[in-house]
């Protein structure tokens, strides 16, 4: 009788010892699969967003920044490679200096924008760089997995052996508890990395313990803080500066690569005739909620034209194309933004049951060298234009009557391909000597162009 009962009770530890370790080889691929799928996302999302940070500096060529951004990403648990390529498929930017320069193609498709690729324990993340839809180049992350996996597993192996040599009849419960021990907080980590997929950068996960999930799960909640606290700082000053400051300050606190450098632009100076008068009869609130209604419309016109609005004057707009980000067209692209407005404050004023709020808009559009940067004292800084072009097209400005958009020759010589215009004579500019010759947009010609 003892003999059976020792051999039955061999067999029902046998039968445990077996089934704690199929218990615990389920629970280590599973808890590898949710690690290795976390590890993915985490990864997509650091990609991205080396990615959004990289586009102006390859849009600048800038190294040095670029090189920052690599050594950054490289110092983030598990990177074992970082590239950041160019349009043409060369290295701009690597985390292995030597690959710097070197031509690697880039993937002719991405699901989602983003591209991953699995060899063995080596996760390749490829996120395309994207520049108003363009793409300029690719930010590339390679990730050693078993760095990563293998604490976590080496860890669990150590606990479900102690697990199985303490078998007992309530092993089961206790494997299957020990379970759902591991998967929950994994599980709890995907559901915030999902949430923060779908833009819910609040979510926090609680972590449950000290251990690789719980860092996992602390690093989770510092990138999610991060992030949101990226968000508030946008949305606060957003409508303070231009995007292309608001990024550059994000990533350059001290400003540098926002200092002054020459630049040939085209300034556009868009006056709102006659406000004056009109406000004498409204109420203070109604002459802002006036002066913003007519501001909406003009600057709707510039920004989606590809111009920066430098300031509002008063009643008047100045807003410059061809910086800070260069462009070969922005002479055409002011006067497509000019008749743009011209048309959509007619399109206002033809809504007006009461013609007492109708209003005509003058401009005055210049192309010319300025010096494009911070202007200003270490206490106010202003990232403006500065220059006679700047000078050039406020007197135009001036001179146009309410529906007028008047241009110098220098824009003329640009856009009589894209633009009909009309020689309206020689005016003599205050604080200049020499005439100007004036040309004035036809608006019914470039109405009829644009349908």
């Amino acid at each position: 009788m003892r003999s059976l009962q020792l051999k039955f009770s061999a067999l029902v530890v046998a039968l445990l010892v077996v089934a704690c370790v199929v218990l615990a080889a389920m629970a280590t691929n599973h808890e590898r699969a949710s690690v290795v799928a976390e590890i993915e996302r985490a990864s997509i999302a650091l990609a991205k967003n080396l990615a959004q940070d990289a586009k102006v500096p390859l849009i600048e060529d800038d190294t040095l920044a670029l090189g920052a951004l690599v050594q950054n990403t490289g110092r983030e648990r598990g990177v074992v490679a970082v590239q950041l390529v160019k349009r043409d498929g060369h290295v701009a930017a690597a985390l292995e200096p030597t690959f710097v320069g070197i031509p690697t193609g880039v993937a002719p498709t991405y699901e989602d924008g983003v591209r991953l690729e699995r060899r063995g324990d080596q996760l390749e993340i490829a996120a395309e760089v994207t520049w108003s839809g363009d793409r300029i180049g690719e930010a590339r992350i390679e990730i050693d997995l078993a760095r990563l996996v293998e604490p976590i597993l080496r860890e669990t192996r150590v606990q479900l052996a102690w697990v199985a040599l303490g078998v007992t009849t309530f092993g089961v419960v206790a494997g299957l508890g020990f379970v759902a021990l591991l998967v929950g907080p994994l599980r709890r980590l995907r559901g915030g990395v999902e949430r923060l997929a779908k833009g819910d950068l609040a979510v926090r996960v609680p972590p449950t313990s000290r251990d690789e999930v719980g860092e996992l799960t602390a690093a989770f909640n510092e990138m999610g803080e991060s992030l949101q606290q990226k968000e508030r700082i946008q949305r606060a000053f957003g409508r303070y500066a231009s995007d292309y400051v608001l990024q550059t300050l994000l990533e350059n606190p001290e400003g540098a690569e926002l200092e002054g450098a020459e630049r040939d632009v085209t300034v556009l100076f868009a006056d709102i005739r006659g406000f004056t008068r009109l406000s004498e009869n409204l109420e203070p609130t109604d002459v802002v909620a006036l002066l913003n209604e007519v501001f909406q419309l003009i600057s709707d016109c510039i920004l989606s034209s590809g111009g920066t609005i430098d300031k509002f004057i008063g009643d008047s707009v100045m807003a410059y194309f061809g910086a800070p980000i260069p462009s070969n067209d922005h002479p055409v692209a002011a006067v497509t933004a000019a008749v743009a407005i011209e048309r959509a404050v007619a399109e206002r004023n033809a809504k007006l049951d009461d013609d007492g709020r109708a209003v005509g808009v003058g401009i005055g559009i210049h192309t010319g060298p300025v010096v494009v940067g911070n202007i200003g004292s270490d206490r106010r800084t202003d990232f403006t234009a500065i220059g006679d072009a700047v000078n050039v097209a406020a007197r135009l400005e001036k001179l146009a009557r309410p529906g007028e958009i008047l241009v110098s020759e220098a824009v003329q010589r640009r856009v009589r391909g894209s633009h009909r215009l009309r020689f309206e004579g020689e005016r003599q500019l205050s604080g200049r000597q020499e005439p100007v010759h004036v040309y004035s947009v036809d608006l019914r010609a470039s109405g009829e162009e644009a349908a």
